[in-house]
């Protein structure tokens, strides 16, 4: 094939810049997969595993941009996991907050397991799935065998992370053991993502990827890859730009404390100033008090000794 089959500007949605943008590996990878929304044109997405729904939030994104007439249904527990760590309601919270202005009239976040949510759809009817859930060997082949039967005739599998190797990640595995059975292409960058055609009918958007030489493949894989890295970048200026705003913030919320106690300090010394000043007045007048009081006992004192010495001398 020719490499002018693979045109990102007829498929310019991947130049989108995504309305929801976090720190996660799958950032680098929103362009491929808004790109993917338009070729595959799927009637039904499913993703395994949200978390802050970067991912799911660039598909949904594409939809809406394009105008398709798609589903998308995102299931996750939102609890966390050994990998993901654990965490509270408020992920859930912020996703729907940015999910359901934008989304709610074609997507769905549900709040289940991935085998709690098996029953929702019917065999052959996935045109995507994203598995991004709990990475252990174990656990991410439970989720590919549980979930291929709903997969459609065009369907695809998106895996994410097949080239960590480290805290029991078990993708790469699973990665090897599979996609030598299916048309796939796989991008390295950014812990790596894997796409499998599981369905015989092959979308004729995917045939660039799936089709490729070798030198075709990395023209794709460094286009996309370039793609994610300008993401990143943005990310990272956006992430340090906001610090330097908690940073500033923080410093003129120091200054107007330090200010206002700066400012209380003056006022209790100017009081206490003024209060050794009444206390130094009154000690003066105590003083003065006294002694005149004592003048007029030590002049009494001295009449009376006069008196008794002549009182003495008369007898």
């Amino acid at each position: 094939m020719s490499t002018s089959r693979f045109n990102p500007l007829a498929h310019p949605v991947c130049l989108s810049y995504p309305l929801r943008l976090a720190s996660t590996a799958w950032a680098a990878h929103i362009p491929f997969g808004m790109f993917l929304i338009d070729v595959l044109r799927p009637r039904v997405v499913v993703e395994l595993g949200t978390f802050s729904g970067v991912s799911y939030c660039a598909f949904c994104q594409a939809v809406a941009e394009l105008k398709l007439d798609t589903r998308c249904w995102a299931l996750d527990t939102w609890r966390g996991d050994r990998h993901a760590g654990t965490y509270g309601e408020e992920v859930l919270t912020d996703l729907r907050r940015h999910h359901d202005s934008l989304y709610q009239d074609f997507s769905e976040l549900i709040q289940t397991t991935f085998d709690g949510g098996l029953d929702n759809f019917a065999n052959g009817t996935i045109d995507l799935l994203h598995i991004d859930g709990h990475h252990t060997y174990e656990s991410v082949k439970h989720d590919f065998d549980t979930w291929l039967p709903k997969l459609s005739e065009r369907g695809v599998v998106l895996l994410h992370d097949i080239n960590v190797r480290e805290r029991d990640f078990g993708v790469w595995k699973l990665w090897a053991e599979i996609k030598d059975n299916y048309p796939h292409f796989e991008f390295p960058h950014e812990h790596g993502l894997g796409v499998l055609l599981i369905g015989g009918r092959e979308p004729p958007g995917l045939a660039p990827l799936l089709h490729s030489s070798e030198s075709e493949a990395a023209m794709i894989r460094q286009f996309f890859s370039q793609m994610g890295l300008r993401l990143r970048v943005r990310l990272e200026k956006d992430l340090e730009t906001a610090a330097k705003k908690e940073l500033a913030s923080e410093l003129n919320i120091s200054r107007e404390t330090i200010g206002a106690l700066s400012t209380e300090l003056t006022d209790r010394s100017n009081l206490l100033t003024a209060k050794e000043d009444q206390l130094a007045v009154k000690e003066a007048q105590l003083n003065n008090i006294l002694s005149s009081r004592a003048w007029k006992w030590v002049t009494r004192y001295g009449r009376f000794k006069n008196w008794l010495r002549q009182s003495l001398r008369s007898n």
